[in-house]
């Protein structure tokens, strides 16, 4: 599956997450990422957004935990 990891640019004034984890069309806001694959850059045009530049990845799985009150994702 294709993974899009993007900066939260609601950090830190919105937001406590500094990281978008878009998977399948589901975002998971997270503190931080481990990328156990490859990865590779990418852009997407969002209307009434703009431009969005990703790190993108194809994955097996994404395994979230948190820790401590801070939020993982493990990309597989």
């Amino acid at each position: 599956m294709k993974i899009d990891i993007r900066f939260n640019t609601n950090y830190p004034t919105k937001s406590q997450f500094e990281w978008r984890v878009l998977e399948e069309g589901k975002e998971t806001l997270v503190n931080a990422i481990r990328c156990n694959v490859p990865t590779y850059t990418t852009s997407t045009f969002i209307e009434g957004h703009g431009m969005k530049w990703h790190m993108s990845a194809e994955a097996t799985s994404v395994e979230y935990s948190e820790i401590a009150g801070k939020k993982y994702a493990e990309i597989i």
